[in-house]
Protein backbone atom coordinates (compact mmCIF):
# COMPACT_ATOMS: atom_id res chain seq x y z
CA UNK A 1 0.00 0.00 0.00
CA UNK A 2 1.18 3.54 -0.96
CA UNK A 3 0.62 6.01 1.71
CA UNK A 4 0.91 9.39 0.46
CA UNK A 5 2.60 12.69 2.52
CA UNK A 6 -0.83 14.47 2.46
CA UNK A 7 -1.16 18.66 3.20
CA UNK A 8 -4.70 19.79 2.97
CA UNK A 9 -5.23 23.58 3.00
CA UNK A 10 -8.83 25.11 3.67
CA UNK A 11 -10.31 28.35 3.11
CA UNK A 12 -13.80 29.37 3.91
CA UNK A 13 -12.96 32.86 2.08
CA UNK A 14 -16.30 33.84 -0.24
CA UNK A 15 -13.59 35.94 -2.56
CA UNK A 16 -10.73 33.72 -3.49
CA UNK A 17 -7.42 35.70 -4.03
CA UNK A 18 -3.58 34.80 -4.00
CA UNK A 19 -1.29 37.15 -2.49
CA UNK A 20 1.45 38.40 -4.43
CA UNK A 21 3.35 39.89 -1.65
CA UNK A 22 3.57 38.74 2.07
CA UNK A 23 0.46 39.09 4.20
CA UNK A 24 -0.67 42.13 6.25
CA UNK A 25 0.33 42.29 9.61
CA UNK A 26 -2.20 41.40 12.57
CA UNK A 27 -3.00 44.62 15.14
CA UNK A 28 -3.07 42.29 18.26
CA UNK A 29 -1.54 38.45 18.76
CA UNK A 30 -5.18 37.27 19.11
CA UNK A 31 -6.47 39.15 16.18
CA UNK A 32 -6.96 36.97 12.75
CA UNK A 33 -4.76 39.22 9.74
CA UNK A 34 -7.16 40.87 6.99
CA UNK A 35 -5.03 38.18 4.79
CA UNK A 36 -6.17 35.10 6.94
CA UNK A 37 -7.49 32.68 4.72
CA UNK A 38 -6.00 33.53 1.41
CA UNK A 39 -3.52 31.45 -0.65
CA UNK A 40 0.14 32.59 -1.08
CA UNK A 41 2.57 31.03 -3.10
CA UNK A 42 6.42 31.13 -2.79
CA UNK A 43 8.88 30.88 -5.93
CA UNK A 44 11.42 27.92 -4.31
CA UNK A 45 14.40 28.94 -7.16
CA UNK A 46 17.40 29.76 -6.05
CA UNK A 47 17.86 32.90 -7.76
CA UNK A 48 14.87 34.95 -6.87
CA UNK A 49 15.11 38.02 -5.72
CA UNK A 50 13.77 38.58 -1.93
CA UNK A 51 11.25 41.31 -2.86
CA UNK A 52 9.87 38.97 -5.53
CA UNK A 53 9.59 35.25 -3.46
CA UNK A 54 5.43 35.82 -4.16
CA UNK A 55 5.53 37.24 -6.93
CA UNK A 56 4.17 33.79 -9.23
CA UNK A 57 0.99 34.70 -11.12
CA UNK A 58 -0.05 32.87 -14.63
CA UNK A 59 2.03 35.04 -16.52
CA UNK A 60 5.30 33.73 -14.50
CA UNK A 61 4.36 30.47 -12.73
CA UNK A 62 5.62 28.51 -16.03
CA UNK A 63 9.23 29.58 -15.47
CA UNK A 64 9.39 28.75 -11.75
CA UNK A 65 10.96 25.44 -11.26
CA UNK A 66 9.98 24.83 -7.72
CA UNK A 67 7.54 26.36 -5.15
CA UNK A 68 5.91 26.38 -2.19
CA UNK A 69 1.90 26.53 -1.59
CA UNK A 70 0.33 28.24 1.84
CA UNK A 71 -2.67 29.59 3.43
CA UNK A 72 -2.72 32.69 5.81
CA UNK A 73 -3.81 31.00 9.09
CA UNK A 74 -6.11 33.09 11.90
CA UNK A 75 -2.89 32.82 14.12
CA UNK A 76 0.14 34.92 14.95
CA UNK A 77 3.48 35.15 16.08
CA UNK A 78 5.35 38.09 18.01
CA UNK A 79 7.66 39.10 15.75
CA UNK A 80 10.42 41.82 17.67
CA UNK A 81 12.18 43.80 15.78
CA UNK A 82 15.83 44.98 16.79
CA UNK A 83 14.47 49.11 17.47
CA UNK A 84 12.38 47.52 20.06
CA UNK A 85 8.86 47.73 18.17
CA UNK A 86 6.79 44.43 18.06
CA UNK A 87 4.57 43.57 15.05
CA UNK A 88 2.25 40.15 14.52
CA UNK A 89 2.78 38.15 11.86
CA UNK A 90 0.86 36.03 10.69
CA UNK A 91 1.76 31.87 10.81
CA UNK A 92 1.30 30.33 7.53
CA UNK A 93 0.33 26.91 6.78
CA UNK A 94 2.83 25.86 3.70
CA UNK A 95 3.21 22.88 1.96
CA UNK A 96 6.57 21.01 1.08
CA UNK A 97 8.46 22.54 -2.20
CA UNK A 98 7.03 21.10 -5.24
CA UNK A 99 8.88 20.70 -8.08
CA UNK A 100 7.36 20.89 -11.82
CA UNK A 101 9.59 18.39 -12.73
CA UNK A 102 8.10 15.92 -10.27
CA UNK A 103 4.58 16.62 -10.94
CA UNK A 104 2.62 13.52 -11.71
CA UNK A 105 -1.06 14.87 -11.62
CA UNK A 106 -2.82 18.26 -11.30
CA UNK A 107 -6.89 17.35 -10.81
CA UNK A 108 -9.77 19.92 -9.87
CA UNK A 109 -13.23 19.63 -9.20
CA UNK A 110 -16.49 21.51 -8.98
CA UNK A 111 -18.87 21.52 -6.58
CA UNK A 112 -21.90 18.76 -7.32
CA UNK A 113 -24.81 18.13 -4.68
CA UNK A 114 -24.80 14.61 -2.80
CA UNK A 115 -27.57 12.09 -3.77
CA UNK A 116 -28.15 9.64 -2.06
CA UNK A 117 -28.94 5.43 -3.21
CA UNK A 118 -32.87 5.25 -4.55
CA UNK A 119 -34.61 2.08 -5.25
CA UNK A 120 -37.80 1.87 -7.31
CA UNK A 121 -40.30 -1.41 -6.71
CA UNK A 122 -42.74 -1.26 -9.14
CA UNK A 123 -45.96 -3.20 -8.68
CA UNK A 124 -47.71 -1.62 -12.03
CA UNK A 125 -47.52 -4.44 -14.31
CA UNK A 126 -47.81 -7.26 -11.90
CA UNK A 127 -49.37 -10.43 -13.34
CA UNK A 128 -52.61 -10.50 -13.65
CA UNK A 129 -52.87 -14.41 -12.02
CA UNK A 130 -50.72 -13.63 -9.49
CA UNK A 131 -52.93 -10.34 -8.68
CA UNK A 132 -55.39 -12.08 -7.88
CA UNK A 133 -54.21 -14.66 -5.89
CA UNK A 134 -52.37 -12.12 -3.39
CA UNK A 135 -56.42 -10.39 -3.48
CA UNK A 136 -57.96 -13.41 -2.11
CA UNK A 137 -55.51 -11.81 0.86
CA UNK A 138 -53.35 -13.61 3.58
CA UNK A 139 -50.12 -13.64 1.06
CA UNK A 140 -47.26 -12.77 2.60
CA UNK A 141 -45.21 -9.94 0.67
CA UNK A 142 -41.65 -9.22 2.39
CA UNK A 143 -39.08 -6.70 0.81
CA UNK A 144 -35.70 -7.64 1.99
CA UNK A 145 -33.35 -4.54 2.24
CA UNK A 146 -29.23 -5.79 1.97
CA UNK A 147 -27.17 -2.94 3.49
CA UNK A 148 -23.40 -2.70 1.93
CA UNK A 149 -21.91 -0.06 4.23
CA UNK A 150 -22.14 -1.27 7.26
CA UNK A 151 -19.21 -2.76 9.35
CA UNK A 152 -19.95 -6.57 9.20
CA UNK A 153 -17.16 -8.63 8.15
CA UNK A 154 -18.87 -11.62 7.16
CA UNK A 155 -22.17 -11.16 6.24
CA UNK A 156 -24.22 -8.55 4.80
CA UNK A 157 -27.01 -6.71 7.25
CA UNK A 158 -30.59 -7.09 6.27
CA UNK A 159 -33.89 -5.84 7.14
CA UNK A 160 -36.83 -7.31 5.89
CA UNK A 161 -40.18 -5.56 6.20
CA UNK A 162 -43.86 -8.03 5.73
CA UNK A 163 -46.94 -6.83 4.13
CA UNK A 164 -49.98 -9.59 4.33
CA UNK A 165 -52.31 -9.14 1.73
CA UNK A 166 -55.92 -8.70 2.30
CA UNK A 167 -58.90 -9.14 0.06
CA UNK A 168 -59.14 -6.88 -2.99
CA UNK A 169 -55.88 -5.77 -3.08
CA UNK A 170 -54.73 -3.80 -5.75
CA UNK A 171 -50.81 -3.19 -7.16
CA UNK A 172 -51.82 0.49 -5.53
CA UNK A 173 -52.92 -0.32 -2.28
CA UNK A 174 -50.33 -3.14 -1.98
CA UNK A 175 -47.56 -0.23 -2.78
CA UNK A 176 -48.98 1.93 -0.05
CA UNK A 177 -49.81 -0.25 2.81
CA UNK A 178 -45.69 -1.90 1.92
CA UNK A 179 -44.62 2.20 2.00
CA UNK A 180 -46.32 2.33 5.26
CA UNK A 181 -44.74 -0.30 7.11
CA UNK A 182 -41.64 0.62 6.06
CA UNK A 183 -41.79 3.83 7.25
CA UNK A 184 -43.41 3.04 10.44
CA UNK A 185 -40.52 1.13 11.75
CA UNK A 186 -39.27 4.73 12.39
CA UNK A 187 -36.35 3.10 15.20
CA UNK A 188 -34.34 1.09 12.67
CA UNK A 189 -35.10 3.39 9.57
CA UNK A 190 -32.52 3.43 7.21
CA UNK A 191 -34.15 4.16 4.50
CA UNK A 192 -37.51 6.53 3.32
CA UNK A 193 -40.95 5.27 1.35
CA UNK A 194 -42.68 7.11 -0.94
CA UNK A 195 -45.77 6.14 -2.14
CA UNK A 196 -46.83 9.09 -3.76
CA UNK A 197 -46.38 7.43 -7.23
CA UNK A 198 -48.99 5.34 -7.66
CA UNK A 199 -47.98 1.48 -7.77
CA UNK A 200 -44.69 2.33 -6.29
CA UNK A 201 -42.77 2.29 -3.73
CA UNK A 202 -39.80 4.64 -3.76
CA UNK A 203 -36.68 3.86 -1.48
CA UNK A 204 -34.23 6.09 -0.45
CA UNK A 205 -31.71 6.04 1.61
CA UNK A 206 -31.52 8.56 4.31
CA UNK A 207 -28.32 10.59 5.31
CA UNK A 208 -26.16 9.58 8.27
CA UNK A 209 -27.33 11.14 11.41
CA UNK A 210 -23.94 11.55 13.29
CA UNK A 211 -22.92 14.30 15.68
CA UNK A 212 -22.37 17.01 12.51
CA UNK A 213 -19.69 18.09 14.52
CA UNK A 214 -15.48 19.37 12.43
CA UNK A 215 -14.27 17.45 15.97
CA UNK A 216 -15.60 14.41 15.12
CA UNK A 217 -14.80 10.73 15.40
CA UNK A 218 -16.95 9.77 13.37
CA UNK A 219 -16.19 9.18 9.52
CA UNK A 220 -17.94 10.42 6.81
CA UNK A 221 -20.36 7.68 5.39
CA UNK A 222 -23.46 6.87 3.01
CA UNK A 223 -26.29 4.27 3.14
CA UNK A 224 -25.71 1.84 0.58
CA UNK A 225 -28.47 -0.76 -0.19
CA UNK A 226 -30.08 -3.17 -2.62
CA UNK A 227 -33.57 -4.22 -2.45
CA UNK A 228 -35.50 -7.56 -3.07
CA UNK A 229 -39.08 -8.82 -3.05
CA UNK A 230 -40.81 -12.34 -2.97
CA UNK A 231 -43.95 -13.53 -1.61
CA UNK A 232 -45.29 -16.56 -0.05
CA UNK A 233 -48.69 -18.34 0.73
CA UNK A 234 -49.11 -19.65 3.88
CA UNK A 235 -52.01 -21.78 2.59
CA UNK A 236 -50.62 -23.46 0.12
CA UNK A 237 -49.75 -27.12 0.69
CA UNK A 238 -46.75 -28.93 2.21
CA UNK A 239 -43.18 -27.01 1.56
CA UNK A 240 -44.88 -24.99 -1.06
CA UNK A 241 -46.30 -22.81 1.86
CA UNK A 242 -43.17 -21.92 2.90
CA UNK A 243 -41.31 -21.56 -0.60
CA UNK A 244 -40.24 -18.05 -1.70
CA UNK A 245 -41.10 -16.39 -5.11
CA UNK A 246 -40.30 -13.45 -7.08
CA UNK A 247 -43.84 -11.54 -8.32
CA UNK A 248 -43.72 -12.08 -11.76
CA UNK A 249 -44.12 -8.44 -13.23
CA UNK A 250 -42.82 -6.54 -10.34
CA UNK A 251 -39.13 -4.92 -11.38
CA UNK A 252 -36.91 -3.20 -9.01
CA UNK A 253 -34.50 -0.41 -10.79
CA UNK A 254 -31.71 1.40 -8.32
CA UNK A 255 -30.15 4.56 -8.88
CA UNK A 256 -26.78 4.74 -7.12
CA UNK A 257 -26.31 7.82 -4.56
CA UNK A 258 -23.49 10.20 -5.74
CA UNK A 259 -20.91 10.97 -3.23
CA UNK A 260 -19.04 14.45 -4.20
CA UNK A 261 -15.20 13.92 -3.58
CA UNK A 262 -14.95 17.20 -1.91
CA UNK A 263 -18.28 17.74 0.26
CA UNK A 264 -17.68 19.30 3.69
CA UNK A 265 -17.63 16.27 5.85
CA UNK A 266 -15.21 14.42 3.72
CA UNK A 267 -13.19 17.48 3.43
CA UNK A 268 -13.73 18.11 7.39
CA UNK A 269 -11.95 14.24 7.39
CA UNK A 270 -8.83 15.01 4.89
CA UNK A 271 -8.11 18.02 6.83
CA UNK A 272 -7.91 15.82 10.16
CA UNK A 273 -6.27 12.86 8.51
CA UNK A 274 -3.46 14.89 7.05
CA UNK A 275 -2.78 16.37 10.42
CA UNK A 276 -0.82 13.49 11.19
CA UNK A 277 1.76 14.33 8.63
CA UNK A 278 2.25 17.06 11.07
CA UNK A 279 2.69 15.12 14.26
CA UNK A 280 -0.58 15.84 15.91
CA UNK A 281 -1.57 11.88 16.53
CA UNK A 282 -4.00 12.92 19.52
CA UNK A 283 -6.74 14.44 17.39
CA UNK A 284 -9.46 13.94 20.16
CA UNK A 285 -10.10 10.26 19.93
CA UNK A 286 -11.51 9.90 23.59
CA UNK A 287 -8.07 10.99 25.56
CA UNK A 288 -6.80 14.40 27.13
CA UNK A 289 -5.53 16.83 26.49
CA UNK A 290 -6.21 17.66 22.80
CA UNK A 291 -3.75 19.82 21.35
CA UNK A 292 -4.28 20.42 18.44
CA UNK A 293 -5.20 23.21 15.62
CA UNK A 294 -8.56 24.48 15.07
CA UNK A 295 -10.14 22.58 12.28
CA UNK A 296 -11.24 25.21 9.47
CA UNK A 297 -13.77 23.25 7.76
CA UNK A 298 -17.13 24.16 7.68
CA UNK A 299 -20.36 21.89 7.57
CA UNK A 300 -22.24 23.72 6.00
CA UNK A 301 -20.16 25.09 2.98
CA UNK A 302 -19.71 23.70 -0.35
CA UNK A 303 -16.24 23.37 -1.53
CA UNK A 304 -14.61 23.12 -5.09
CA UNK A 305 -11.19 21.49 -4.87
CA UNK A 306 -7.57 21.29 -6.18
CA UNK A 307 -5.17 18.10 -6.05
CA UNK A 308 -1.77 17.86 -7.20
CA UNK A 309 0.10 14.85 -6.99
CA UNK A 310 4.42 15.34 -6.99
CA UNK A 311 7.21 12.61 -6.19
CA UNK A 312 10.02 14.46 -4.84
CA UNK A 313 13.14 12.89 -5.25
CA UNK A 314 15.99 12.58 -2.57
CA UNK A 315 18.98 10.76 -1.49
CA UNK A 316 18.87 7.77 0.63
CA UNK A 317 21.60 5.75 2.22
CA UNK A 318 24.31 4.04 -0.47
CA UNK A 319 23.64 7.27 -2.82
CA UNK A 320 20.76 5.80 -4.08
CA UNK A 321 17.72 7.65 -5.03
CA UNK A 322 13.96 7.67 -3.33
CA UNK A 323 10.77 9.34 -3.92
CA UNK A 324 8.74 10.42 -1.24
CA UNK A 325 4.66 10.23 -2.96
CA UNK A 326 2.92 13.88 -2.01
CA UNK A 327 0.05 15.36 -2.33
CA UNK A 328 -1.37 18.29 -1.68
CA UNK A 329 -5.12 18.93 -1.43
CA UNK A 330 -6.90 22.75 -1.62
CA UNK A 331 -10.64 23.43 -0.89
CA UNK A 332 -12.12 26.73 -0.87
CA UNK A 333 -15.69 28.20 -1.37
CA UNK A 334 -16.90 26.71 -4.65
CA UNK A 335 -16.06 29.42 -7.72
CA UNK A 336 -13.29 31.21 -5.50
CA UNK A 337 -10.36 28.80 -6.53
CA UNK A 338 -9.37 30.32 -10.31
CA UNK A 339 -7.09 32.18 -9.67
CA UNK A 340 -5.36 29.50 -7.41
CA UNK A 341 -5.66 26.86 -10.32
CA UNK A 342 -5.01 29.34 -13.18
CA UNK A 343 -1.14 29.56 -11.55
CA UNK A 344 -1.04 26.07 -11.15
CA UNK A 345 -2.09 25.21 -14.70
CA UNK A 346 0.52 27.30 -15.75
CA UNK A 347 3.10 26.16 -13.04
CA UNK A 348 2.26 22.08 -14.08
CA UNK A 349 2.51 23.19 -17.74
Amino acid sequence: MVNYVNTVLVSNLTTGAVLDAAPAFASALNTASADAGKFIIMNCDPDVAQNKLYEVTAANAGNINTIKVGIVTKKNMALHRPDGSTVFQPIIKWSNEIKAADIKSFNALTYAADTEDEVTIDFTNLDVLLLNKLADGGKRIVVRLTFKDMPHRYRKWTESYEYVTEVGDTPATIAANIGSIINKEWKRARVSADTSVANKVILTAMPYDDDDSVDSISPANKVRFNANVYYTDPAADGWESLNKHFPKGVTIDKVPGKQYPASAKLVRDRESWAMGYLGILNRGEGTWPIIKPAMETDLSAQYDALTLEFENMYRAADDIQRKTKQTLEVYGITGQLGDLKDILDAFVA
